[in-house]
């Protein structure tokens, strides 16, 4: 089993290290190779580019796909972000790749939370259509946000904190480990 993440920024871990994000986390939960590939900066159509040589080119053979912070920055409609995601979700069904989609995190700004929003309903329900499993990063994070934690969570309005990229990646290891089909075992 090779996991590989795909996504931006608060994949890749900025503004720390890959040693410090979310993914990193579930690197050292399970007893599988998990790469890294979020680059800082990216949208979801540079994602699909680099789909082919940054997961299929590593064998992968599941996939976390966690992006649209930069697409809602840009005010990129859905109809864009969408095909973006329908397109890796097919890449991976032609390679045998088995996808999961993690709902991304909240933004302290009001315009681009609004478009995350719109991007986090509609990949709710095109994972409940397809029987996609996901991750959901947001409600957590929406929760401590509430109960007045957002400083501890960020480090701007968008960047998870050393505390934020531990609680996403709690998270993630949590959902992987209840996700059907998948025999994520922790290790002891």
């Amino acid at each position: 089993m090779k996991i590989v993440a795909i996504g931006d920024s608060i994949t890749e871990g900025y503004p720390f290290s890959h040693q410090k994000s979310w993914v990193e986390y579930v690197a050292k939960a399970f007893r599988v190779q998990v790469l890294n590939q979020g680059i800082s900066g990216d949208f979801t159509g540079g994602m699909r580019e680099r789909f082919l040589r940054d997961v299929i080119a590593h064998a992968a053979t599941h996939v976390i796909i966690l992006g649209g912070a930069n697409d809602a920055y840009e005010e990129y409609p859905l109809i864009t972000v969408s095909a973006n995601f329908i397109a890796m979700v097919e890449i991976c069904g032609q390679h045998g790749i088995t996808p999961i989609l993690g709902l991304p995190t909240p933004s302290l700004l009001p315009k681009e939370e609004q478009f995350l929003a719109e991007y986090r309903d509609w990949l709710k329900s095109y994972a409940d259509e397809r029987r996609i499993e996901c991750i959901d990063f947001y409600t957590p994070f929406l929760n401590r946000i509430r109960a007045g934690q957002s400083a501890r969570l960020f480090v701007d309005d968008v960047h998870p904190s050393i505390e934020g990229y531990a609680e996403m990646g709690e998270v993630a290891v949590r959902s992987l480990i209840t996700m059907k089909n998948l025999n994520f075992k922790k290790q002891s």
